[in-house]
């Protein structure tokens, strides 16, 4: 087998490394857990196709590591300072650090304490809702190209996926989402920002879909980007939470608050459906209290995610300004990645890049090939910059 190759990288993963991920899943089931399994096949586990480049020792040095998004700015000083802190302390149980988490998020999103159910990242919020809605066969009804974690993982505990492709300016179609919601629906799934387009459905679109199917259906909207919007751009969907509304929020640190190796994410809901998914995991327990230290610390710190949208914005912008001029139309993003069409097979490039020093990730739907470039440090999109025009010249 050829490990230098991304392609048998992944497929090798899949195929070896899976399995071994799964064990810690599989040996702390929860009878919920155990019900939904399938007999026959283990789970799939978060992100193997995002994080397949990281698996191996073959991998090249790069000098921009683009394929993940995640901060480049890293965590802020007072999240730091809280980590540091926290290690005097490590060997007690967090306690009353949960309850100061959800106030905070509460007091932010307009929902009381007991709407918010804090996991580590927000990996396990798709896991376990795949777990519960696929049940008996349940359809979950989306739009495509997505983030498929949580769909992949519906499949795999033999639930359906009902598809509706994105608009023309590759935004969530609600109509067409809408259209297919029938007595078989349990769930409708939105990602918004979307993961891989970096597009966004209107507020207010977003927020009456929610209103008029939450009714009817659970609607779950994977909310991992959203901070990257300006405050007074984003959603406020928290209120048809309070409102009492069926509306299921998932969000992450690991984006723009830098946590993608620390894990810490919650999920916004009612009282009743929290309940039911808590039957799926192993409790809030899972997180370390130097975890919610450092949340703490950086929920707060306003001035520093501040500097990394503004940072993140800057880059985009000069990343987006670069391949138009060199005649590539990019999706307008809303993140802190972006998405393009290529000119070479998706391999190929993706090879070439990665042998370049620059990790990208690439994608292939309706009948084009796409990159998918993480947005980095200023440094590091001059090097993305540098190679792409090596490599397509």
């Amino acid at each position: 087998m050829n490990t230098n190759s991304p392609v048998s990288r992944r497929d090798w993963l899949r195929s070896s490394s899976l399995l071994a991920a799964s064990l810690p899943l599989l040996t702390n089931l929860t009878p919920a857990m155990a019900n939904a399994l399938p007999s026959t096949e283990a789970p799939s586990m978060p992100m193997v196709d995002e994080f397949a480049p990281l698996q191996t020792g073959a991998m090249p040095k790069l000098k921009a590591r683009l394929f993940a998004n995640e901060n480049p700015l890293g965590i802020s000083q007072k999240a730091r300072e809280a980590l540091i802190k926290a290690i005097d302390i490590g060997n007690r149980y967090a306690w009353e650090e949960f309850d100061e988490m959800k106030k905070l998020i509460a007091d932010k999103e307009g929902v009381k304490p007991e709407n918010i159910m804090l996991t580590p990242g927000s990996s396990e919020v798709l896991l376990i809702t795949a777990m519960h809605f696929a049940a008996n066969s349940g359809t979950v009804v989306t739009s495509r190209p997505t983030y498929d974690d949580l769909l992949d993982k519906t499949e795999t505990f033999k639930g359906k996926i009902v598809s509706v492709p994105l608009t023309k300016t590759y935004q969530y179609d609600l109509t067409a989402m809408k259209a297919k919601i029938n007595a078989d629906t349990k769930l409708a799934y939105i990602c918004n920002p979307n993961n891989p387009t970096g597009t966004i459905v209107p507020p207010a679109e977003l927020a009456a879909f929610a209103q008029e199917v939450s009714p009817t259906v659970p609607v779950f909207i994977d909310e991992a980007y959203i901070d990257f919007l300006e405050p007074g751009d984003r959603p406020q969907l928290g209120k048809l939470v309070a409102e009492g509304k069926n509306v299921i929020l998932a969000r992450t640190f690991s984006k723009i608050h830098g946590f993608a190796g620390i894990r810490l994410g919650y999920v916004i809901a009612q009282p009743d459906t929290l309940k039911t998914l808590e039957k799926y995991t192993t409790g809030e327990f899972g997180i370390s209290i130097a975890t919610l230290m450092a949340g703490i610390a950086s929920f707060k710190d306003l001035d520093w995610q501040s500097h990394c949208r503004t940072e993140n914005a800057k880059a985009r912008e000069y990343t987006t300004k670069e391949l138009t001029a060199m005649g590539y139309e990019v999706v307008p993003s809303y993140t802190n990645f972006m998405l393009f069409p290529i000119r070479m097979k998706p391999k190929t490039f993706e090879n070439q890049m990665f042998a370049n020093g620059v990790g990208i990730q690439t994608r292939t739907f309706g009948g084009q090939s796409w990159c998918r470039v993480s947005i980095g440090t200023m440094d590091e999109m001059k090097t993305f910059v540098d190679a792409f025009k090596k490599v397509t010249s």
